[in-house]
C-alpha cells in the first residue's frame, strides 16, 4: 500500500525522519507508538503528505484521495478565535460553525449503514446542532471520527484515536475498527500501550523523528521496558488556608437554551479530599468544573458555596482562581500559537490581573525542579503548537501546579502522554496533593489515583 523510500523530511525548520525506509503490505494495520515528542503524529502526517519531503520518495498503490484522518490538533478546530470561557456564555455563539455545518449534514444521511450505524450508537446525531466550541473533549473526538469515516477511506490515520472516549464508546469504537478493516479500509495510529485495538497486526515504534524498531504485537508486548519511578521535585509549602468547604452544590441545574445539561446536582467537597468525577461523555462533568474555576456565568443563578463563601456575594473570579490549578483537553486548542512552552506555564503567575505574582528565584527554582523532573527543559522555549499533545499536556499541568494552589481540577490532565510520563505525573500529583485537595476526571481506570472517593453524574 505505502512504500518510503530513502526519504527525509522537513517540519517547522527541522529534519526529520531521515533516510527512512518503511512499508506497509496490502492488508497491514500498524499502530505508531513512542515516548511524548518522539514523532508520533508527525509520522503520520508524512503519510498524510502535510510533511515536505525533501529526498527520497514516497510511493502509494491506491489513490491518495482516500486517505483520511483525525488529529486531535486539527486546524479547523482550533479555538485561536475564540476564547475558552465562550463555551459557556450562550450569548457570544454567532459565527461559530456547528456540528452539523463540520460533518456535512446532507452527507451525514448518505453514510453506509456500518458507518451510520456506528454514528447513532455513540450518539452523534444530537450533537448536530451544537457549536462546536460547545462539544466536550469526547463527543469533539466522535465527531471527527464521523467525519472521517464519511470519506470512505482506503486508508484511515488516527491520532490519539481513544483519549477522551468513555468506556462504551471505546467499545464502539474498537467493533467499528474491525468491521471497516473487513470491508477493505486499512489503519495507521498513534496509540499507547496499553490502547492498542485487537484489530493492529503491526507496531511501529518512533524515536527522535526516527523509525526504531518494527514488531508484530505478540513481540512487541513482551518487549515492552520496565516503568521506572522518578525523583520527586522540592514543593512550594502548602498555602496558608483555612478554608472547611471548598464547594457545596445546592440541587445545581444548568440549562442552555431550555435543555437542562445537568439536573440537581447535590456535592460537598471539603479541604484535602480527593475525589474522581465520573460520567459518560457529554454528562456534565466539565460542564460542573466550569462553576467551580469561575468560568461558568450560570455559577450565579445557582445554590453554590466556594471557598466558605457563597457565590455572589461580592468575591471576584481572580479570588476563585488564585486557590485553583485547572487542567481541561479544551485548553489545548485556546492557546495562541506564538506562545512558548515557558510562556504558558509563566502565565499562571499572572492570570490575576489584580494580584499578579512575581516570579521570584524560589517560583523560578521550583518551576524548573518541575520541567526537570519531567526532562522536558529543551522544549520550554518552542512554541506550544509545535510541541506534541503529550508535551502539551505536561506543560499544561506544570503551569496549573505553578502557582501554588489549594485545589486541583484536573480534567483529563494526561491527553497524548506516554506511559512513562503518565506513571510520572500521577507520582508527581500524589505528592502535590498530600495536603491540598483534588478533583480528577478522566475514562481511563489506570490513569486515576489511588484512595480516590467517586462522584458519578449521567446525561
Amino acid at each position: 500500500m505505502i512504500k518510503i523510500e530513502n526519504a527525509s523530511f522537513r517540519k517547522n525548520g527541522k529534519i526529520i525522519f531521515p533516510d527512512t525506509v518503511w512499508e506497509m503490505k496490502e492488508g497491514e494495520n500498524w499502530a505508531v507508538t513512542g515516548t511524548n515528542g518522539s514523532g508520533k503524529t508527525s509520522f503520520l502526517e508524512i503519510i498524510d503528505g502535510k510533511s515536505v519531503i525533501i529526498d527520497g520518495e514516497i510511493k502509494y498503490g491506491f489513490d491518495v484521495s482516500r486517505i483520511a484522518s483525525l488529529y486531535f490538533n486539527d486546524p479547523l478546530i482550533r479555538y485561536e478565535n475564540f476564547y475558552y470561557q465562550q463555551r459557556y456564555n450562550s450569548t457570544e455563539m454567532e459565527g461559530i460553525i456547528t456540528v452539523r455545518d463540520f460533518i456535512g449534514y446532507d452527507e451525514y444521511d448518505k453514510l453506509e449503514t456500518i458507518r451510520s450505524g456506528f454514528a447513532e450508537a455513540i450518539g452523534v446525531r444530537q450533537l448536530l446542532d451544537l457549536e462546536i466550541i460547545k462539544l466536550s473533549n469526547g463527543q469533539l473526538k466522535k465527531m471527527l471520527i464521523i467525519k472521517a469515516l464519511m470519506k470512505k477511506p482506503r486508508l484511515l490515520l488516527l491520532d490519539n484515536l481513544y483519549t477522551g472516549l468513555d468506556r462504551q464508546s471505546r467499545e464502539y469504537i474498537s467493533e467499528t475498527l474491525a468491521n471497516i478493516i473487513e470491508s477493505g479500509t486499512n489503519i495507521v495510529m498513534t496509540t499507547e500501550t496499553g490502547c492498542i485495538p485487537k484489530t493492529i497486526d503491526r507496531i511501529l515504534e518512533v524515536e527522535n523523528c526516527c523509525i526504531s524498531k518494527t514488531y508484530t504485537l505478540k513481540s512487541y508486548h513482551e518487549a515492552a521496558p520496565a516503568v521506572r519511578k522518578r525523583d520527586l521535585p522540592s514543593f512550594l509549602p502548602v498555602p496558608d488556608k483555612s478554608f472547611d468547604i471548598i464547594f457545596q452544590f445546592n440541587d445545581v441545574s444548568i440549562v442552555y437554551f431550555g435543555k437542562t445539561v445537568v439536573n440537581k446536582i447535590n456535592w460537598t467537597v471539603r479541604q484535602g479530599e480527593k475525589w474522581v468525577l465520573s460520567g459518560p461523555n457529554g454528562s456534565g462533568k466539565t460542564m460542573l468544573l466550569s462553576l467551580v474555576f469561575a468560568d461558568n456565568p450560570q455559577s450565579y443563578s445557582n445554590n453554590i458555596i466556594l471557598f466558605d463563601r457563597k457565590r455572589g456575594t461580592g468575591e471576584s473570579i481572580w479570588d476563585i482562581k488564585d486557590n485553583t490549578g485547572f487542567v481541561s483537553p479544551e485548553m489545548h486548542l485556546c492557546l495562541r500559537k506564538n506562545q512558548t512552552c515557558n510562556d504558558v506555564i509563566l502565565s499562571a503567575l499572572s492570570e490575576n490581573p489584580y494580584n499578579k505574582i512575581k516570579p521570584t528565584v524560589e517560583i523560578l527554582k521550583y518551576i524548573n525542579g518541575l520541567t526537570d523532573y519531567f526532562s522536558i527543559s529543551k522544549i520550554c522555549n518552542k512554541p506550544f503548537a509545535q510541541v506534541s499533545t503529550g508535551e502539551q499536556s505536561v506543560i499544561l499541568l506544570i503551569k496549573a501546579l505553578a502557582k501554588n494552589p489549594s485545589v486541583l481540577l484536573l480534567d483529563e490532565p494526561f491527553q497524548g502522554m506516554d506511559t512513562q510520563t503518565i506513571v510520572a505525573a500521577k507520582q508527581l500529583i500524589d505528592a502535590f496533593c498530600k495536603n491540598r485537595t483534588l478533583i480528577f476526571i478522566s475514562h481511563t481506570q489506570e490513569e486515576i489515583p489511588k484512595g480516590m472517593k467517586e462522584f458519578k453524574i449521567n446525561c
